[in-house]
């Protein structure tokens, strides 16, 4: 058996596990976070989100605010991924010391992801700077920007086809399967470390059915007047992530406040 902390740390007795693990399931809550944020925050921003979109004037309004590469959508969505990469980090250098090799791999390329992804969502900065694409990009990119996923459909596609399974399987139907079983916050259960908990559930909705209305559009003659829905997209795709990560730093914040040493990973 795999473990979540590296070997040189003192792995308690079989019997000392189980008598934790029942202890930590009846005083611990279900969540990691407050309903607040997973929960209320999503959906309201969502909804409100879409009433903006349907009731301002886009030129002068308040939907003028969130259209364009430098809008609110697009900006929202690089502050959560780099405020997820700083939680990632954190998470690294503060059990890292006592991590198996595994997560600290995982940690390091959830650091990179968050980067990339970023930085491919600001043009690596020409969004907000303005400076010129250079000859390079300027005869790949289809829109004349500083990034690569308009230089070919593999690479906008591809990753973005990948991500929104990950989230649907883990981040819907994983925490359903959870919740309709009833089981709590188990420190034994290898797969709940690598799964979303339900605490990432509502943005991963939101995030799979987001370009749903376009899609219905172009197929029918059903219009739901909302053509920024991969915008949106993609940022609940960041809530998603700065969700996941900011659960992670607090299920292994509490096994070390819980005196845990050792889980399977």
């Amino acid at each position: 058996m795999s473990a979540l902390y590296n070997r040189n740390t003192v792995k308690p007795s079989a019997s000392t596990r189980t008598k934790n693990a029942f202890e930590e399931r009846r005083r611990l809550p279900n969540h990691e976070l407050p309903r607040f944020w997973w929960l209320y925050v999503p959906l309201a921003f969502f909804a409100t989100r879409y009433a903006i979109h349907l009731f301002s004037d886009s030129r002068n309004g308040l939907e003028s605010w969130f259209r364009n590469e430098t809008g609110v959508v697009e900006n929202m969505t690089v502050l959560l991924l780099m405020i997820a990469l700083g939680v990632a980090i954190c998470t690294l250098c503060r059990f890292g010391k006592e991590l198996h090799l595994c997560p600290k791999i995982f940690l390091l390329l959830y650091c990179l992801g968050c980067i990339y992804y970023a930085g491919e969502e600001a043009s690596w900065g020409q969004h907000w700077f303005g400076w010129e694409t250079g000859d390079f990009f300027r005869k790949i990119n289809d829109q004349q920007e500083t990034n690569f996923h308009n230089t070919s459909v593999l690479l906008d596609r591809l990753p973005k086809a990948i991500i929104s399974l990950l989230i649907f399987i883990g981040g819907i139907v994983a925490p359903l399967h959870y919740m309709m079983r009833k089981r709590r916050i188990n420190y034994q259960n290898r797969l709940w470390w690598l799964m979303p908990t339900a605490v990432c559930l509502p943005t991963a909705v939101i995030a799979s059915i987001a370009t749903l209305p376009s899609k219905i559009e172009r197929a029918t003659d059903l219009k739901f007047y909302f053509d920024q829905a991969q915008e949106t997209k993609e940022l609940y795709i960041a809530i998603f992530i700065l969700l996941f990560i900011i659960s992670l730093y607090v299920r292994m914040l509490r096994l070390r406040h819980a005196g845990r040493h050792f889980s399977p990973f």
